[in-house]
Order: structure tokens, then sequence, then C-alpha cells
């Protein structure tokens, strides 16, 4: 079961959040300028049919519309050209569950798996090179290590919160330094990491939730961000005991949500998955730029109601009451997103057909429009892939549940 996110009470956050909805909410009226763009013939940003609108806050509003600027033959190409993995025998290509994974400068992979707590290094071709770390509490070794990162001085940063340890590797594998970090807890997928500036960012457990922690490369504390709650009142299935206390609470399968993310700018960014909007805001949570998209949601089908029924044996089990008539009838059109190195955005698409699930994407440009919609030629497993100069690593799985780790070049 993948660990969630958990919400956090940010009243600040939230009456920003409300603010910049309220702004957009006045639209045409309150904006300083709207930019309509019209068919440009060759140029593909003359031919975008959204609108960009300046609030007087300097908040910038973008609304996008159902077709996209590419064209027929114009929609970038994802080809697979690496799989590393098996399904037989033992060995470093044996996964069990890799959660995180970075390119060095040399174009080799790290991958750390989490379940033996260790990374495993592959070279550009696929060959194995060396393990590094392994299962313990000592200088290089890991108990919970969740994310894996390289720094801007070309050394690995390896995060290991029950260790309360960022420990540091250069890329020869050997252990440099260790790094006293918050410890206390483990969150997958892991949302901290570097920013183009070479800012790291750890979490910080506060009651009831996180804080992200932006440091220098010395590892020094700068400041904080605040992380967006969901402002919708979402529907539960809930146990309780026999006083009335809540025992335990699941999420209701194909209801909207909201994610978040650092950007590389080190911007928070946060989505509203049943509405297709995104926000971007600074540290204090003021909202800086909305990005809306046009869309039809997927239906919920037959075939999804029994699915999720079965998604709450563990909650049934327990003495829970799965209850269908909470179940949407439609599902959100989106799930996750992702930045590249270049700063697009990749909106994951909750597709109608099986066949699509997690590998449809909307891409935006770094001003967030929509330039349109690209097909993975694998299941994107692991929701923090990394894209880095034209390819994508990423992890996948099989129809045996059997993970590999994936590298595709994008034709453009």
């Amino acid at each position: 079961m993948t660990a969630e996110t958990p919400r956090i009470p940010t009243p600040r956050f939230a009456l920003a959040l409300g603010r910049g909805w309220a702004r957009c909410a006045l639209g045409v009226a309150a904006c300083l300028f709207s930019l309509t763009a019209c068919d440009g013939g060759g140029d593909p940003a003359a031919r975008w049919g959204g609108s960009v609108d300046t609030l007087p806050s300097g908040q910038v509003v973008v609304h996008n519309p159902v077709d996209p600027i590419w064209r027929d033959g114009d929609a970038w190409r994802v080809v697979e050209e690496l799989r590393i993995g098996t399904t037989e025998g033992a060995g470093p290509a044996v996964f069990g569950n890799v959660v995180s994974l970075t390119v060095d400068p040399a174009g080799r992979i790290w991958a750390l798996d989490h379940q033996a707590q260790e990374i495993r290094v592959f070279d550009s071709e696929g060959e194995y090179v060396r393990t590094v770390g392994r299962r313990g509490g000592g200088p290089g070794e890991f108990q919970q290590a969740v994310h894996i990162a390289l720094a801007p001085d070309g050394n690995v940063w390896v995060m290991d919160p029950t260790n309360a340890r960022l420990s540091v590797f250069d890329t020869a594998g050997t252990y440099v330094e260790g790094r006293v970090a918050s410890g206390g807890f483990v969150m997958l997928p892991w949302r901290g990491g570097f920013d183009d500036d070479g800012r790291y960012y750890s979490l910080l457990p506060l009651a009831g939730g996180i804080m992200p922690v932006r440091h220098d490369m010395a590892f020094q504390p700068l400041d904080t961000l605040e992380v967006p709650r969901d402002p919708v009142s979402r529907d539960a299935f809930e146990l309780r005991d026999s006083d009335g206390r809540l025992r335990i609470s699941a999420g209701v399968p194909w209801q909207g949500s909201l994610t978040w993310r650092i950007s590389p700018a080190g911007t928070m960014w946060a989505m509203i998955t049943d509405e297709y909007r995104l926000f971007e805001l600074d540290a204090g949570g003021d909202t800086l730029r909305t990005i809306t998209r046009a869309f039809t949601s997927p239906p919920v089908t037959a075939a999804d109601r029994e699915e999720a029924r079965e998604q709450m044996k563990w909650f049934t089990d327990q003495g829970g009451r799965f209850d269908p008539s909470k179940l949407p009838a439609r599902k959100p059109p989106t799930r996750n997103f992702f930045f590249d190195d270049e700063r697009h955005l990749w909106v994951e698409r909750v597709a109608a057909d099986a066949e699509d699930d997690r590998r449809v994407f909307d891409v935006f440009d770094p001003d967030g429009r929509f330039l349109g919609t690209v097909r993975l030629p694998f299941a994107l497993w692991m929701n923090q892939p990394v894209v880095r100069e034209g390819r994508v690593y990423a992890v996948t799985r099989d129809d045996l549940d059997v993970p590999y780790v994936v590298r595709a070049r994008i034709e453009r």
C-alpha cells in the first residue's frame, strides 16, 4: 500500500490559496491585460488558442483550451532504449522496490531499492557497476533510505530519515560524510531534493504533517515552505470505536485530491486533480501562477467499481464498511505531475482505456501553455521520474508486477 501525503493544517496557505481563487473568479474584470492568441499559421506559439490574464496582484492566470499547440507530426515521441531488470535468478538486476533514482554525469543510473536498502549503479549500457550502501545504522548504511539526488558538485545525496541522516557519496561510491537530518517518519514518494539553484529541500515532521526546509549546499537551513492542503472537503470511509473515536480512515477511490511538489525554481506547485487546476506558490503561500485546461473526465465504470471494492478489502477486513454510493460518477482527469530539466510541466492524465493507464501525459511549456499529449511506451510506476537531456529515466512494472528501471529518449 503506497503511503499517502498527510493533510497538514496550514491556515495561512489556505487563505492565500483562497485569495488566489477569488482573484481568478474576478477574471476579466480584474485583470490588467488579457492576451488571446489566434491561429498563426506556421508559428506553433501563435497557434495557441488560450488566454493569459495578469491580475492586479501580479498573479498570472493561464487558461488552456482542449486543443494543443502541437499539430499532427509536432508531438514528441518517447522511445524506450534501455530496460534493466529480470524475472529470473538473482543478482543486482532483480529489484524489490525502486523508489528513487538519479543519473550522474557519466550517464550511470543510480537506483535506490527500498526493499534491499541499497543503491545499485548501472552504466549507460545497463551493465552493473557496483552496489553502494547496505542496511544498517553505521556510516554509509541505511535504515529507511527514501530518496537519492545528484548534487551540483557531482556527489550523490541520500536521505535516510529513520537514521536521521543525509549520507553523501562520491560518484565512485565512496562514502564522503553524513549530515544530521530530521528523522522519525517515512513518506513515499519523498518530495525533497535539489532545485536548479543548488538548494536542497528536506522534510521536517510536525504534529499532524510536514514542512519542507530549504538548505544551502552545506546543509544549513535557509527557510521553510508551507505545504498546501486540499481546500475541498472530501468524503472518506471511516471506522470508529464504540465510543466514537476514529480508528481508521480511508479515502474514497476515484474522488479528487490535492497533490504537490517543489519545482526546479524552488517554488511550491499544487494541483487539484478533479479540477485540472495547478497553482504555483511562493514560500509564504501566495499564488504566483494558475494553469487550467478544459477537459472531459472519464466515467467510473462497473469494472472500476469492482476494482475499488477490491482496493478497499484491507479496510473491510478490519471491520470497515465499503459504501459504493460514495464513489463518484466520473474520475478526476488528472493524477499527478512532474517537471523536466527544461521546466516543462508533465501532467499525468487518468485514461479511460486501461492500456493507457499511467502512460498518457499532457505537456505544458514553462509559461503554462498546453503543447500536447505524450504517450510513454511503458506504464509509469514511480511518480518521480528523472527527465534529463532528452531522456526519461523511470521505473515500470510488468504484468507479473516485476519492477524494471527504464530509459527512453524523447524525439522532438
